[in-house]
């Protein structure tokens, strides 16, 4: 959207430059050079932003497959050491999932708090006589989960060389001023191809700061990650207390 109206204003600029003859720049072979080098360096950045996007696309992934997996390996140490709080535990790992949602947008210290809580059924466990390496693997486990939090943290709040992206909003700025002062011959198949440059670059500047921060508010952007995972293992985790609870009236 932006990037179309960012083009339509470039376009009666370009014009009135063409018919007032303030076009002061001649094109030269130069030019191309110059438009394929900046958008060299656009791709360039772009490349380094995907690969933290891709990143923060695999983490719901690993952080659901964990809380599922702790989950089991309680549920599975509950049969033998029934003393175990298993109801606590599994609570305690859909408060984590509910902050871990929270935290990668808003309340970060909320999500800390809670996976740091799941020590206390560690204790719980450990006081019930659960061997330490059944509690050794869920601890390590719980390091993941703070992992994976600090990482999303990490790439919500820190930009990517930020003199990288003051490099490439200034490209952009001057090779639309470049291409909008060059009297170009034929005038109107040139001013379509500045309409075109003009949309692509700053649909590529506008997408490299979405991706930047790959965890927006629900609806904000469409290029938000989606944390449908985190959603299906807190149904997993509510299907499974369902479950327990009737066996237990049973």
């Amino acid at each position: 959207m932006w990037a179309l109206f960012a083009a339509l204003l470039v376009l009666p600029i370009k014009y009135a430059m063409h018919y007032f003859g303030f076009e002061f720049i001649e094109q030269t072979s130069l030019h191309n050079s110059v438009v394929s080098s900046a958008i060299f360096v656009l791709g360039f950045v772009l490349s380094t932003a995907i690969a933290d996007y891709k990143e923060s696309e695999r983490i719901p992934a690993e952080f659901a497959s964990n809380i599922e997996d702790m989950y089991n390996d309680a549920k599975d140490t509950h049969k033998y050491y029934p003393e175990f709080n298993l109801d606590h535990f599994r609570r305690s790992l859909l408060d984590v999932l509910r902050a871990f949602r929270e935290g990668t947008r808003i309340n970060r210290k909320k999500a800390r708090r809670e996976i740091a809580q799941l020590q206390v059924s560690f204790m719980e466990m450990e006081q019930a006589g659960v061997p330490p390496n059944f509690v050794v693997k869920l601890k390590t486990q719980q390091t993941q989960l703070m992992r994976n939090l600090f990482r999303v943290n990490y790439i919500q709040r820190i930009q990517f060389i930020p003199s990288a992206f003051f490099l490439i909003r200034a490209i952009v700025v001057l090779i639309i001023g470049l291409l909008v002062c060059t009297n170009i011959d034929p005038f109107y198949g040139g001013l379509f191809i500045v309409g075109v440059i003009t949309f692509i670059m700053v649909y590529i500047l506008l997408l490299i700061q979405h991706i930047s921060v790959p965890f927006r508010g629900k609806g904000e952007t469409r290029d938000d990650v989606s944390l449908f995972l985190l959603r299906e293992a807190k149904n997993y985790l509510v299907s499974e207390g369902k479950e327990h609870n009737a066996k237990r009236q049973r």
